[in-house]
């Protein structure tokens, strides 16, 4: 018999595919959660479930184009393979993604908003479905080798790189960052890349990289389109201290880092300016402070972070889409920056309310038009190798704001606005 369940106010039939992949969910649900097997193997991973809600506002570009209020389930499986042998080292990460649900056919309807180029060399990435409202894919996310020795590595391959000390915002990331409001930070997308890394006898370390990227899909590595970066990491005057200089994508980027302690808290300064190739210096500016406290007899940690934006706009004069400046466009669709205005305030706690439960809050402010963006997540232990996560994410703002909706050009009554969410997530490791 044909089910259907009602969405909008209208009904939508269950079609076979996704009556499929629901069974085939609630049959993985059961194989996770049996025991792990008491041996270790060189294969490890991750299995992810989602089922996530989001809503949106109804004058904003999704509800334009039928996905006001949504429904996805999401599944993601990694396998790892790093195995050893004295100093040489291998690291392989096969990915699996696959999601039903409105969000697949919105992301083809809203593709061209921010076109971007190849953020990596090689395309190591396989779309195997892509309609309707499924898509799966499949890509290697790591494919490196390593050589270690007591004062230096040397890393070639697709891999993970983070530099900076953000909790929010990471402008000295330059290289696929953490958007603020991610919901799964345990893996960083991996970019092909050669690495080294010198270590000193004093505990500094100096790290070199080349990232080659073509400015198209299926072309060659292009000077324009590529990276060169080092990145020292020392004690200066009793602090430690981080400096970068890299050209990226044409511009030159320069960076200085600075973390010391006052009582038991940590505090951390960034200045990054960039000197772009066609325009003027662009200068980006985080300082954050952090402490681990005892709260209602429990353990808490609690952090605030300023950010300044050098690329964002700081009016409401050619805030839309159509007049954003090229150089905050350029890296909003390449991901290494997620934010349109110039300044930010952000603050939140994490309290572990007991071994297996901890709860995180953390509040986003732009302080240049007072929207806000609220984010709440748990994370309870259901065994050593099982977790439940569950949170839920709230934009508060006017239209014509940075978190109420980013009006399509001038004179648009349609805003692109990041959707309310709420999401339950089972991750399984092994």
């Amino acid at each position: 018999m044909e089910r259907s369940r009602p969405m909008n106010g209208k009904t939508r039939r269950l079609q076979p595919e996704r009556a499929a992949w629901i069974a085939g969910l609630m049959l993985v649900c059961g194989l996770v959660c049996l025991p792990a097997r008491a041996d270790s193997s060189d294969i490890h991973g991750r299995l992810e479930l989602q089922d996530a809600g989001s809503f949106a506002r109804g004058d904003s570009i999704d509800a334009a184009l039928g996905g006001r209020n949504r429904n996805d389930l999401f599944g993601n499986l990694r396998l790892t393979w790093e195995p050893a042998w004295g100093r040489w080292s291998f690291s392989a990460h096969y990915v699996l993604n696959v999601e039903d649900g409105d969000s697949v056919r919105l992301a083809r309807d809203e593709a061209g908003l921010l076109p971007a180029s190849p953020s990596t060399w090689f395309n190591l990435t396989n779309t195997f479905v892509n309609h309707a409202h499924i898509s799966g894919m499949q890509s290697i996310d790591r494919l490196s080798f390593a050589y270690t020795a007591p004062d230096f590595v040397v890393r070639i391959g697709r891999q993970a790189l983070t530099w900076g000390s953000g909790l929010v915002f990471r402008p000295m990331d330059l290289f696929d960052p953490f958007s603020p409001s991610a919901t799964d930070t345990e893996y960083k997308p991996g970019t092909d890349m050669i690495y080294a890394q010198w270590l000193f006898s004093d505990g500094s370390d100096l790290q070199f990289i080349i990232v080659p990227r073509p400015a198209r899909q299926g072309a060659q590595p292009s000077s324009d389109a590529s990276s060169v970066a080092l990145h020292l990491h020392t004690s200066l005057l009793g602090h430690q201290t981080t400096l970068l200089l890299a050209r990226d994508h044409s511009d030159w980027v320069a960076g200085l880092g600075v973390n010391g302690a006052l009582g038991d808290a940590t505090w951390n300064l960034e200045l990054v300016p960039t000197f772009l190739a066609a325009g003027p210096a662009r200068v980006s500016a985080l300082a954050n402070i952090s402490d681990a406290v005892t709260l209602f007899d429990r353990n808490a940690m609690f952090f605030a972070e300023y950010f300044h934006n050098g690329f964002g706009v700081g009016s409401n004069a050619g805030f839309d889409l159509t007049s954003l400046p090229p150089d905050l466009t350029d890296r909003l669709a390449r991901g290494q920056l997620f934010n349109t205005r110039r300044d930010y305030l952000a603050a939140g706690l994490t309290l572990e309310v007991d071994p297996l439960l901890n709860v995180s809050s953390t509040l986003i402010v732009d302080l240049n038009d007072s929207s806000l963006f609220a984010l709440f997540a748990g994370t309870y232990s259901l065994s050593d190798n099982l977790a439940l996560v569950a949170g839920v994410q709230v934009p508060v703002g006017p239209a014509r704001t940075e978190f109420g909706g980013l009006p399509r050009a001038p004179a648009s009554q349609a805003f692109l606005a990041p959707p309310a969410q709420v999401y339950l997530q089972l991750r399984r490791y092994f």
